[in-house]
């Protein structure tokens, strides 16, 4: 099966400016994971309702990529990124 397309909204975009080179690396392999299986390889958003936003951490847990899964359109939207190092 292909892989889904990951789409970047233009916040998350933002948030990933300065993101320092081992963290950006974990970010890469972490959604590169998510767009071969997106509900196997995040959880879901406990403050939403909707299952298909979700959540991933990377960088061993200093980091979290706010998703959302569209099966239809076969696309994970990365609407946030926040990394606490």
């Amino acid at each position: 099966m292909n892989p889904y397309k990951l789409v970047f909204h233009a916040k998350a975009h933002a948030e990933t400016n300065g993101l320092p080179e081992r963290p950006f690396t974990a970010l890469y392999e972490t959604l590169t994971a998510v767009i071969r299986d997106p509900w196997h390889e995040t959880r879901p958003d406990p403050l939403e309702s909707d299952e298909a936003y979700r959540y991933a951490l990377f960088d061993g847990g200093d980091g979290v990529a706010h998703l959302r899964v569209d099966d239809q359109a076969r696309t994970v939207t990365v609407h946030g990124v926040t990394w606490i190092g």
